[in-house]
């Protein structure tokens, strides 16, 4: 007894869907995931303004010495 050519098709298919899935991310991993771009988010934006912050003052202190001093 034979398999049909479908069968084996199906089986083919299903047995490579079968082996992609350990690889794939579950919603657990997902949630770290996003918790963890979050945090970074943060770490981001806190630097850019500190930066932002500093080449301010850097302006205003050469202003002040250049005018004033």
């Amino acid at each position: 007894m034979t398999a049909e050519p479908n069968q084996l098709n199906y089986e083919r298919r299903l047995s490579q869907v079968e082996s992609t899935l350990p690889h794939l991310a579950t919603k657990a991993d997902l949630a770290e995931l996003k918790a963890e771009l979050h945090k970074l988010e943060t770490r981001l934006v806190r630097w850019i303004a500190g930066l932002g912050l500093c080449v301010v003052g850097t302006l205003i202190a050469v202003l002040i010495d250049r005018f004033a001093g």
